[in-house]
C-alpha cells in the first residue's frame, strides 16, 4: 500500500521560505509534496510554479480555501504568526509555524487554543531541534542534574 505524501502549502517566500522549508520540503519527495504557495512577489510565485509544479496564490485566504492543501508553512513576517496560525487552523490545516511563535503570550494561548478547538496539530519550526548538542543539553536538563532552570542565555 503506497502512502500518499502530506500536501504541503508554503505561506511567505522569503529567506525562511525558500531557504529553510522548501529546500527542506523538496528531498521529502515522496513523503511531502508542495501542492501551493502564496506571496505577494509576482516572481517568487512563478518560480515556485516553476520549481514544484504548484498552485500559486497572492491571497492568503486563497491558500487556506485550497481542499489540496493539508499542511500550511507560516513563513510571513513576525507579527503575522499568530494569525495567519489561528486562520489556518480554523480552515481545518495543520500547522508548521517558523519562529517566532507569536509576539506576545496573549497571542501565543490563542494559537494552542484554536489548534486545540480544531482538532490540528501546530507545531513551531526549529530547525536544529534534533542536533546532537541541543539533545545532550536537552537531557542534562531532564536529569535534574543542574536543578532548576531559571535563565538560559
Amino acid at each position: 500500500m503506497t502512502q500518499m505524501p502530506i500536501r504541503v502549502g508554503i505561506a511567505g517566500l522569503g529567506r525562511s521560505g525558500w531557504d529553510i522549508h522548501a529546500r527542506l520540503i523538496e528531498p521529502l519527495n515522496p513523503q511531502f509534496q508542495v501542492v501551493a504557495v502564496v506571496d505577494a512577489d509576482p516572481a517568487r510565485r512563478e518560480e515556485a510554479v516553476e520549481r514544484f509544479d504548484c498552485q500559486a496564490y497572492e491571497a492568503y485566504t486563497d491558500l487556506l480555501n485550497d481542499p489540496a492543501v493539508e499542511l500550511v508553512v507560516v513563513s510571513l513576517p513576525n507579527f503575522l504568526h499568530a494569525q495567519a496560525s489561528i486562520d489556518a487552523l480554523q480552515a481545518g490545516k495543520h500547522v508548521i509555524c517558523e519562529k517566532p511563535m507569536a509576539t506576545s503570550l496573549a497571542d501565543a494561548d490563542r494559537m494552542v487554543a484554536a489548534a486545540e478547538a480544531s482538532d490540528t496539530i501546530l507545531t513551531i519550526f526549529q530547525q536544529r531541534r534534533y542536533n546532537p548538542d541541543f539533545l545532550k543539553v536537552k537531557e542534562i536538563i531532564d536529569s535534574g542534574l543542574l536543578g532548576r532552570i531559571v535563565q538560559i542565555r
